[in-house]
């Protein structure tokens, strides 16, 4: 079996000896093992035990005895410790204890009677967690693998499969429309099927699947060289990601599997560098090949955007070329980066630490060369400008340059919005990964699952984790896999200077958030969308304007940054609305001169939540967003302010807290004495100084 282990060889130093072991019979509560070589009368007393070699932990396993040399182990034991997303192994181990209490601990090797290369032992384990359309099937297996140690592996059919089936890449086409693929499949006991082009979506009603023609299926000996075709023409095109399966069924249970396609090294670089192949589909919107994380084929439909050339190449080949010439000067620097989404703004976390850094004389105190990167054209440009000496434009040679050279990255987005992360042309995200990361977030963690991308070892992990309440730490240690000294409760760098503005100013935010199932659709999708027509539906309410008036209130619309190219579709009857596209005005502006805050799942509620402002949540879409997104709180319970699910409820609360005068209900101020620990306006200086216990 292929599958790879995480385990090191240091790792066996535990085992004293090797015992062999027949498999005699198997089911998805009990094995029955056969010893050729142990005599139970020689011990005093033994136990089986699985250790897991990540952990260190053992895993006692109940067993009965048959005969001398046969035993029948209880696998329920292990049903408690299959994970959702996570992979698990554990070496079988026999401990044994002799007369004199000596003790020896001893590997399992199967026999030569170990003719398959796996046994299925539990499968079809669902997780109610796991809310796509296709939920995930766990499996749990027996192998032998590690220098021929019995191995137990708990993990997802989908990650033994594509361990265990060769599927490699051979060609790829496109021409006239039509898409035509080759690729090598390794004969076994699974049957080839067909091939299939998938809609990536966290939403069931999106799923989609088109099929390819199989054109042709050649053997050439273990391998069957297999092509296929589909005619391009015939999608009804969504964005962003779609993915490539080969469908196989297994001869023997007739389950059926989905495999990737994987690209080998020079693939992946001949794909990158040489290949720009692609297909024109609607609006602009391009279809082309990229592989993924995991080395495998999928496809990308998006606009084309204006670091997509083949000259990003050129740029790239040069600053790796003046970084490598003067490495160890660029080194004694000692830089460090810090950035806001896209490297497009000025007004966030990001802007708010670099400020005091640069205003504090904090490069002296981490001995560190700060600059902050920010695009040439951006309108918070003049924000920096004090700065100039400090500031890389972003996608220049000067800018790439520094960031080969950086040894810190501090962002309130991933590390990769430190660079043009979709540029099909790109070597730089091998670079970037590399490089320690301290993630400053945009907001608090709490009503969007996000350990998927932000969690450790992923794309969006990090080295050092900005959180602002114990609440959000314990959320972080438990779900995203950190230690807890990985994460670090010092409250948002914005908080420095957030504090309320809203005298004499009767402004009401409202800032929904964005919807991934609406990321980067066509306008015509865009506006037959629950969640635009329910905005729009609020904008043009007639009973909103009537309030506005009564009460002399005016209202901010924020644009999430996501939806910003569909920022003149939104329009309003009322003289008193005013629609504000992202960037126009700063959010911490915005947020200190409200008196209250509409939001939908935006964790700038916690912001308001800061400054003793109410909060309303407009959920019009919850089951919906459970599905794609979910939450780690309660939106029944632990919301901090009234939820409403319909546009009258809404309103019927919007009215009820004005004539509050827009104080926190007392429940919702009891809990934010429970959930804010401090207001000491010194969260920057906190961040340095855990930076400086890290990365000296």
């Amino acid at each position: 079996m292929k599958i790879k282990s995480h385990t090191s060889d240091s790792s066996f130093s535990w085992i004293n000896g090797n015992l062999s072991v027949y498999i005699s019979a198997l089911s998805s509560t009990k094995v029955t093992l056969k010893f050729a070589d142990f005599s139970a009368g020689a011990f005093s007393s033994y136990r089986f035990l699985a250790r897991n070699p990540k952990t260190k932990e053992d895993i006692s396993i109940p067993f009965a005895q048959i005969d001398p040399c046969t035993f029948q182990l209880d696998l329920l034991p292990f049903q408690e410790y299959f994970q959702f997303k996570r992979h698990s192994e554990f070496i079988l181990t026999l401990s044994c204890v002799a007369s004199d209490n000596s003790h020896t601990l001893y590997a399992l090797r199967p026999d030569n009677n170990f003719n398959k290369k796996y046994h299925i032992f539990a499968k079809d384990i669902y997780f109610p967690e796991d809310t796509s359309s296709e939920p995930a099937e766990y499996i749990g297996i027996f192998t032998a693998r590690l220098d021929n140690l019995l191995i137990i592996d708990l993990c997802s059919r989908t990650y033994f499969m594509e361990n265990l089936l060769t599927c490699a890449y051979h060609s790829l086409k496109m021409s006239h429309g039509v898409l035509r693929i080759s690729f090598d499949l390794e004969k076994s006991r699974h049957k080839y099927i067909k091939t299939g082009l998938f809609f990536r979506s966290k939403l069931a009603e999106d799923a989609v699947t088109y099929d390819f023609t199989t054109k042709s299926i050649k053997s050439n000996g273990n391998l069957q060289r297999i092509t296929v075709s589909l005619n391009l023409r015939s999608i009804e095109w969504k964005s962003l990601y779609w993915d490539i399966f080969v469908l196989v069924r297994n001869a023997d249970t007739g389950d059926v599997s989905r495999i990737p396609i994987f690209m080998t090294a020079l693939q992946r670089m001949q794909q990158k560098f040489l290949s720009n192949v692609a297909y024109k589909t609607d609006e602009n919107f391009y279809f082309y090949p990229y592989y993924t994380s995991k080395q495998t084929l999928a496809f990308v439909n998006r606009q084309r955007e204006k670091y997509d050339g083949m000259d990003i190449i050129f740029k790239e080949f040069l600053s790796v070329f003046l970084y490598r010439v003067a490495r160890p000067y660029w080194k004694r620097k000692h830089i460090c980066l810090v950035c806001e989404k896209f490297s497009s703004m000025a007004q966030d976390n990001g802007y708010y630490f670099f400020k005091h850094c640069m205003e504090q004389d904090e490069e002296a105190f981490l001995n560190k060369k700060i600059y902050y990167i920010i695009d040439k054209d951006s309108p918070d440009r003049s924000k920096v400008e004090p700065y100039k000496n400090r500031i890389l434009d972003f996608m220049s040679i000067r800018h790439m340059v520094y960031l080969l050279a950086a040894d810190l990255i501090v962002s309130s987005d991933s590390r990769y919005h430190t660079y043009a992360m979709q540029s099909r042309h790109s070597i730089f995200n091998r670079y970037i990964k590399k490089i320690p990361f301290v993630f400053l977030q945009h907001g608090v963690i709490a009503l969007k699952r996000v350990d998927n991308f932000y969690g450790k070892g992923k794309k969006g992990g990090c080295d050092l984790f900005v959180v602002s309440t114990n609440k959000e730490k314990q959320t972080i240690v438990e779900n995203f896999e950190y230690e807890p000294d990985e994460v670090i409760n010092t409250g948002l760098p914005r908080w420095d200077v957030l504090k309320d503005k809203s005298q004499g100013k009767r402004e009401i935010l409202i800032m929904p958030t964005w919807r991934n199932w609406l990321d980067s659709v066509p306008d015509k999708d865009f506006e037959e969308s629950d969640y635009f027509r329910h905005y729009m539906g609020l904008l043009n309410s007639e009973r909103l304007n009537q309030i506005l008036e009564k009460y002399d209130l005016e209202v901010n619309f924020y644009l999430h940054a996501k939806f910003q190219e569909y920022a003149d579709t939104f329009k309003s009857i009322s003289k008193r609305i005013h629609l504000i596209s992202f960037g126009e005005v700063a959010v911490n502006e915005m947020l200190m001169r409200c008196r209250m805050l509409i939001t939908d799942y935006s964790s700038v509620c916690w912001d308001i939540l800061y400054q003793d402002k109410p909060s309303l949540f407009y959920q019009f879409d919850i089951e919906k967003y459970n599905e794609a997104h979910g939450s780690y709180i309660d939106m029944e319970t632990e919301l901090f302010g009234d939820r409403a699910a319909t546009q009258e409820q809404l309103l019927d609360y919007l009215e009820e807290t004005v004539q509050n005068d827009f104080h926190l209900k007392p429940e919702y101020e009891k809990m934010r004495g429970e959930y804010l620990q401090f207001k000491d306006h010194e969260h920057s200086r906190h961040i340095c100084e855990e930076i400086k216990k890290r990365f000296h």
